[in-house]
C-alpha cells in the first residue's frame, strides 16, 4: 500500500519538475527573443499554472512595462527633438535673414538716419533671436525633466501686478487699456516664482501682439486653486484657432509670416503651469480671448 502512494508521489514529482523545467526553458527563450521581437504590448507568458512562476512571469512583465515607458519617452523625445529642431531652423531664418539684410545696407549708405534706423532694426532682431533661444533652452529643459521646481508661497495679486505694470510703457505705446479687479483676493498660493515670472511675461508678450484696446484681470477661487483670469479683445483681422494657442510653434497666422511670434510662449506656459500642478486653458469668445490660469492655493496662510 505505502509502496504504491511513495510511487505515485514520485511519479506526481517527475511530472511537476518535467513541466516545470519545460515551462523554464520556455520562458528562458521568450526573454531572449524579446529583445529582437518585442513591440509594444509584448508580454511574457506561461502555460503551467505555478505560484512562485507565475509571480516570477508578473515581475518579468512589469520590468517590461517600465523598458516600454522609457522607450515610448524616448521616441516622444527624439519626435520633440526633430520637431524643435525643424522650428528653430524656420522661426531664426527670419531675423536672421533681416539682421543680414540691413547689415548689408548699412555698409552702403552714409545717411546718419538711415544708419541709425537700420541699427534699431538690428537691434530689435538681436532682442528677437535671444527671446528665441531662451524659449528653446527653457522648453527642453522641461521636456527633459532637467528644470527643478523651488516652489514657494507667493501672493499672485502682487507678483500679477508687478509683472505687467513693468510693460506699462509699452501697453501705452500700443493703446492697451490694462484694468484691474476693484477688490482682489489675498489668498497665497504654492508656485516657482521664477516659473510663474516667466508664464506671466510670455502671456504680456501675448496681450502686445494681438491685443486690440483692452486687457481684463480678474481672480476666482475653484476648490483648492486660485483663477487668474486674463481677457483682451482682439484684433479685427486676427485668425485665431483655439483648439491649437498651446500647440507648439503655432501662431494666428497661417502662413507663419509672423516674424514677432515663434509660437512658444503659451506652448512654454502651459508646461510651466502644469509643472507647478496648476491648469491652463484658454477660451475665445466673439473677439474676447481669455486665459485662464489655476494654481494651487497656499493651505497655510503665513
Amino acid at each position: 500500500m505505502w509502496g504504491w502512494i511513495c510511487f505515485l508521489l514520485a511519479l506526481a514529482l517527475l511530472f511537476y519538475l518535467y513541466f516545470l523545467k519545460r515551462e523554464l526553458r520556455k520562458l528562458k527563450q521568450e526573454v531572449k527573443d524579446l529583445p529582437t521581437r518585442a513591440s509594444f504590448g509584448s508580454r511574457l507568458s506561461l502555460d503551467f499554472r505555478e505560484k512562485t512562476l507565475l509571480e516570477l512571469v508578473d515581475e518579468l512583465n512589469l520590468m517590461i512595462n517600465g523598458f516600454e515607458d522609457k522607450n515610448r519617452q524616448a521616441k516622444e523625445m527624439e519626435e520633440n527633438v526633430k520637431v524643435s529642431i525643424a522650428g528653430l531652423s524656420h522661426d531664426l531664418r527670419t531675423p536672421l535673414t533681416s539682421i543680414n539684410g540691413y547689415v548689408q545696407l548699412l555698409n552702403v549708405t552714409n545717411d546718419e538716419k538711415r544708419r541709425t534706423h537700420y541699427l534699431t532694426i538690428i537691434e530689435q532682431s538681436v532682442k528677437r533671436l535671444i527671446e528665441m533661444t531662451e524659449h528653446f533652452y527653457d522648453v527642453a529643459r522641461i521636456e527633459t525633466n532637467q528644470k527643478e521646481l523651488v516652489l514657494a508661497s507667493i501672493s499672485l495679486s502682487n507678483l500679477v501686478e508687478e509683472i505687467f505694470l513693468s510693460f506699462y510703457e509699452q501697453l501705452e505705446e500700443n493703446k492697451i487699456e490694462l484694468e484691474f479687479p476693484e477688490e482682489i483676493s489675498d489668498r497665497k498660493i504654492i508656485a516657482d516664482k521664477l516659473m510663474l515670472t516667466r508664464v506671466l511675461q510670455n502671456t504680456v508678450q501675448n496681450i502686445l501682439r494681438y491685443a486690440e484696446s483692452k486687457a481684463i484681470i480678474s481672480y476666482a477661487m475653484d476648490k483648492d486653486f486660485l483663477v487668474l483670469t486674463i481677457k483682451n479683445d482682439i484684433k479685427r483681422d486676427s485668425k485665431v484657432a483655439i483648439e491649437k494657442v498651446f500647440m507648439r510653434f503655432y501662431t494666428e497666422v497661417s502662413s507663419r509670416t509672423n516674424a514677432e511670434a515663434s509660437g512658444l510662449g503659451l506652448y512654454l506656459s502651459k508646461k510651466l503651469i502644469e509643472k507647478m500642478k496648476g491648469k491652463m486653458k484658454a477660451e475665445l469668445d466673439g473677439n474676447w480671448f481669455t486665459l485662464k490660469i489655476h494654481l494651487p492655493i497656499n493651505r497655510i496662510q503665513a
